[in-house]
């Protein structure tokens, strides 16, 4: 027992020797030499002094039955004195060891401090810096600030760097080329504007007034000066020349002429002199020479129309002299030729007495019938609207009588030629004057109704009411003749005029269609 016991503990020792220089090797060969050749780690002796207590062992287990128990209580004093010693020398290796352990801790410590600030300081540095000015760098971007730094480095972060540079520079030359083209179609834009607003002043000022040569002038400057021209001028058809304050371009070998044409009608040619010429500007000339040609044709055509008005107007008053003034002369022809027979032939004079009352009366009644056609031809229509016209005429009306003249259900949402607005207003005129002249009354009250508003024919419905002592059966002369007018004229709308009593006054109703 005490063999084996000897044997596990010196075979141990050697074991755990063997052990540590195994790891020693394993780890550095170098050091392992190093460390084993240091004295602090001798253990040549421990190795003698084992070899020499198991010679001891073995000898003293072979002798062992010749030994006494003196001998033997001697040689085993020996023995473990041995043996303490070894045993001391064996906690000295411990100490060493646990010296060695508690120093390699500290420096395995210190090596993993020293690593993870080496991580931290690189993480730092080139992991969450690099990173955080890439988010700012992305957030500048994201605000099309591209004037950015990006860090340099051989790792992820610096090919993610170089990717973003390079989508940095070619977002921001993409939103330059993009930016440009949005200047340049905005540029555009104005200048279409301002050319739109140019053609479109001028059509104002072509087609609001009366065409003269001081507004042709005038439009002629403002296009000399839109379109940079150096001399311009309108040479007209019919020989007439208008020239620009700049200057006249006939007669110069650089001049370029635009004929002025509508409904294929020439009304003349637009001479100009550009020293630098635009596809702009020339279109903004040729829009000109539309509109001008559009004025001289609506210049032309309102023209043909006051002939066309003048004409049917005296004709007008051609019909109104013969249906009463020149009847009421021939009637006073007849009237002298009568009063000359009777002077003559020494007729009782209570005959020639009658002729010349009637020749008075006819006399008379020819001078009411003209004041009343100074009245209507001096007829002033002021404004378009019928309403407004009748309320102006009434107003007119008002001041030569003390009945009370106004408006009942008055409806004036109808369309009408200007000969219909005149017929319409001369039949309300002369009913309100046979009114006042003849009806002894206190009120009297025009009214218009349109009925089928909604269709595209339209009725209207015109009323003259008073409340006077009514009209006879068979009028006068001169209320005769106020009727035969208006009949006339109801004739001219395609109505109807009507004339009846009432229970109190009469009723004037015209009816026609639109």
């Amino acid at each position: 027992m005490l063999k084996n016991e000897a044997q596990s503990f010196i075979n141990a020792k050697k074991l755990d020797r063997d052990a540590i220089i195994v790891s020693f090797n394993k780890f550095s060969p170098t050091l392992a030499n190093k460390l084993l050749e240091n004295k602090f780690f001798d253990v040549s002796h421990i190795y003698t002094a084992n070899t020499d207590l198991k010679f001891e062992l073995l000898t003293l287990q072979e002798k062992f039955p010749e030994l006494s128990d003196k001998q033997l209580s001697a040689k085993l004093a020996v023995l473990v004195d041995n043996v303490m010693l070894a045993v001391q020398q064996y906690n000295i290796l411990l100490e060493k060891e646990s010296s060695v352990i508690f120093i390699s801790e500290i420096v395995v410590f210190l090596f993993i401090l020293l690593i993870s600030l080496f991580l931290l300081v690189y993480c730092r540095r080139y992991i969450v810096t690099p990173l955080n000015q890439l988010e700012d760098n992305v957030s500048s971007i994201s605000n099309h600030h591209f004037n950015v730094e990006f860090l340099d480095h051989s790792n992820e972060i610096g090919v993610l760097s170089t990717g973003l540079k390079s989508m940095s520079a070619e977002l921001e030359s993409l939103i330059a080329a993009m930016q440009k083209k949005v200047f340049d179609k905005k540029t555009e834009l104005e200048s279409a504007n301002e050319s739109i607003q140019f053609l479109f002043n001028i059509s104002q000022k072509l087609s609001t007034v009366k065409l003269t040569h001081p507004i042709i002038i005038e439009a002629l400057n403002a296009l000399a000066k839109q379109t940079t021209l150096t001399k311009l001028c309108l040479e007209l058809v019919n020989g007439v020349q208008i020239d620009s304050d700049y200057g006249c371009a006939t007669d110069d070998k650089n001049c370029k002429r635009i004929p002025i044409i509508i409904n294929g009608e020439p009304y003349g040619y637009l001479n100009y002199i550009q020293t630098v010429s635009t596809d702009e500007n020339t279109s903004i000339i040729v829009s000109f020479s539309s509109l001008l040609a559009r004025a001289l044709y609506q210049e032309e055509y309102s023209l043909q129309e006051q002939k066309l008005l003048l004409m049917d107007e005296r004709g007008v008053i051609a019909r109104e002299l013969h249906d009463s003034i020149a009847q009421a002369l021939s009637f006073l022809k007849i009237q002298c030729t009568v009063l000359n027979r009777q002077i003559d032939s020494n007729t009782d004079s209570e005959q020639i007495k009658s002729s010349v009352n009637n020749i008075k009366e006819a006399v008379t009644d020819a001078y009411v019938q003209l004041r009343s056609l100074l009245s209507t031809f001096r007829l002033n229509i002021s404004v378009s609207d019928f309403k407004e016209a009748v309320l102006i005429m009434i107003s007119q009306l008002q001041k030569q009588t003390t009945a009370k003249i106004q408006l009942g259900l008055f409806e004036s949402n109808f369309q009408t030629h200007a000969n219909q607005h005149i017929h319409l207003l001369q039949i309300i005129r002369e009913a309100i004057i046979n009114a006042m002249k003849h009806a002894n009354c206190d009120n009297i009250v025009v009214n218009c109704v349109v009925i089928d508003q909604k269709l595209i024919t339209q009725k209207v419905i015109i009323t003259i009411c008073d409340d006077g002592v009514g009209i006879e059966e068979k009028p006068g002369k001169e209320n005769h003749y106020g009727i035969e007018i208006m009949n006339q004229r109801a004739n001219e709308l395609n109505g109807v005029l009507e004339i009846k009593n009432l229970p109190i006054g009469t009723e004037i109703k015209l009816i026609f269609e639109i």
